[in-house]
């Protein structure tokens, strides 16, 4: 007998005219590609400011990658009306994944480098602060996200420093995190991630990117088997990235 559940996961992508920095449309690629392989086809509809009949519900993911804190008030303005149904979202199990700067969407509260402020869609407990300076660099952590602990791996561009009161994403190995003085990454909430990895993290990171989908895939109440494929490479991938940021560790303590 046929499955009665539609073997497919519909994406809601918010705004990549908008927000479009750091090539994280790569995120849906790997979510495309890696649900593949579990037979699951992942239908993506691009939400824009034209664009009529949206609701979180008709979706299993939303992504939102990151932007020009700029343009947030719009995107804040359109997304407004919906704060409720992204709250009823995020609370039953399906999944947000916001990367970078467009955490401040989410959030309660962005002071800009100007004193200037931006009220947020308020879904997790964060305020941001715009930075004078941007970080960049390789991000190494560890994630229970998965079944289990998982080392990872990705970059990081940090403009904002952010104060959680939620529980962490991840827990840092190596890089800058949330504000630099502790070693929290990011926001989980439930199934959601909001996350200062770029790279894109779910290209790197493939074993995030599978437990995302069977997170989606379960509470839409599709059922997946067998779901393996070959994830040699990015596991060399990090074994190397580990090797250069081991290099990198002991050339700066050689320069104090």
């Amino acid at each position: 007998m046929a499955d009665m559940v539609k073997r497919e996961l519909k994406v809601a992508w918010l705004f990549p005219d908008v927000l479009y920095l750091h090539g994280e449309r790569g995120n849906i690629q790997a979510l495309k590609r890696i649900a593949g392989f579990a037979y699951i086809d992942v239908i993506v509809d691009k939400i824009s400011y034209d664009f009529e009949g949206f609701t979180p519900d008709n979706y299993d993911i939303v992504f939102c990658a990151p932007g020009e804190i700029v343009s947030f008030e719009a995107v804040i303005d359109w997304l407004m009306p919906y704060k409720e149904a992204f709250e009823k979202f995020v609370d039953s199990g399906k999944v947000l994944l916001v990367t970078g700067t467009s955490q401040c969407i989410f959030g309660k509260k962005t002071t800009r480098e100007d004193g200037s402020t931006i009220e947020g869609l308020g879904l997790v407990d964060c305020n941001y602060t715009e930075r004078k300076y941007v970080y960049g660099d390789d991000i190494h952590f560890i994630t229970d996200y998965c079944d289990v602990e998982k080392e990872c791996m990705g970059v990081q561009v940090q403009m904002i420093n952010v104060e959680s009161k939620e529980t962490p994403f991840a827990k840092l190995l190596y890089g800058f995190g949330n504000t630099g003085e502790d070693r929290n990454e990011g926001v989980r909430k439930n199934n959601s991630i909001f996350t200062n990895v770029l790279g894109p993290m779910l290209v790197q990171n493939p074993w995030i990117t599978k437990q995302m989908i069977i997170n989606a895939a379960s509470n839409k109440g599709v059922e997946i088997k067998n779901f393996d494929f070959d994830m040699n490479l990015e596991e060399k991938s990090i074994a190397t990235k580990k090797k250069f940021i081991a290099n990198k560790k002991t050339n700066l303590t050689n320069c104090r």
